[in-house]
């Protein structure tokens, strides 16, 4: 146990602005729960454990915000290990309209669900709440707050963000500037590659069906594939977990997945290139063990020659 706890508490002394919440361990949604609910401030975000945040990041996020009149505010971030930084990988950042009185490409505005297509589309803003900041008020709806959904492990931003976002005149400024250090690490929930299937994998792909059977009634067609795409890529992750452990049973589940998801569209060259290096990967590989896995040979090769538009 560290001395977290400690220190926060050293901190509410010294600054009677800050409460201290101490909460026996029952996850992250749950944590996020308790302390949107028990906040009185004006403004909410997050940040999660071992990670870093720039000196002036709420300075410059709160202050775009008040500049531009939006609810919300995004920066861009950087990956970190502990041997350095790796850049978020920026996009085109297509979609989002220069901000009043902001330099040619360093703030920019949207709103509602063209925003959270943004969150989906451009990997270093990302679906996801430690890189943003919320007016408290937009956090809620005639039925109360939006609270994270428990017991998902991966994929509870992303969901959160389509209710905070989709079909709803939620405003947000995009500041193009790396101002949080998120930590990558090998062993993290989202980087776990020593068992199969996880309950990471399960949420993910449960997540983007569920989102995808949500917006149906925003009949939005490029947030639709934008789901699709991920969903794609979720399934194709347990298609690779597959091979690696020799699954062919689960396999073939999720090879009919793909089926049923049908042609995607790909969101920009990296997005493409990376599933076309998966899936060749994943071909190369069975391809050495063919005696094995001549089926598995079989239907990647009709992936890789039918997966994308």
């Amino acid at each position: 146990m560290d001395k977290s706890g400690e220190i926060c508490d050293a901190c509410a002394l010294k600054d009677k602005r800050i409460k201290v919440i101490h909460k026996k361990n029952g996850g992250v949604s749950a944590a996020r729960n308790t302390g949107l609910q028990e906040a009185r401030g004006e403004y909410i975000t997050y940040a999660d454990s071992d990670d870093l945040v720039g000196r002036t990041i709420y300075t410059e996020l709160i202050g775009a915000m008040e500049q531009n009149g939006t609810d919300s505010a995004c920066c861009s971030y950087e990956a970190f290990t502990g041997a350095g930084t790796e850049q978020g990988m920026a996009g085109s950042r297509t979609g989002v309209q220069k901000a009043a009185g902001s330099s040619r490409s360093r703030v920019e505005t949207c709103c509602g669900t063209e925003a959270f297509k943004v969150f989906l589309r451009e990997n270093n803003y990302a679906p996801v709440v430690w890189n943003k900041v919320f007016k408290r008020e937009v956090l809620k709806s005639a039925e109360g707050l939006f609270l994270f959904e428990k017991n998902t492990t991966l994929g509870e931003d992303e969901k959160w963000l389509a209710e905070v976002f989709c079909g709803r005149e939620t405003s947000v400024c995009f500041i193009a500037k790396p101002l949080y250090y998120w930590r990558r690490r090998d062993s993290s929930a989202t980087h776990t590659e020593k068992e199969g299937i996880t309950k990471n994998n399960l949420d993910s792909i449960r997540v983007q069906e569920e989102l995808l059977e949500t917006v149906k009634v925003l009949q939005d067609a490029e947030l639709e594939e934008l789901l699709k795409w991920r969903l794609y890529l979720a399934v194709m992750d347990v298609v690779r977990k597959c091979y690696k452990r020799r699954d062919t049973e689960n396999f073939r589940c999720y090879y009919q997945k793909l089926k049923q998801i049908g042609k995607v569209r790909t969101f920009g060259e990296s997005g493409t290139e990376k599933t076309r290096r998966l899936v060749w990967s994943v071909l190369f590989r069975l391809r050495v063990n063919s005696n094995i896995y001549a089926e598995m040979i079989v239907k990647m090769r009709k992936l890789w020659f039918s997966f994308w538009w």
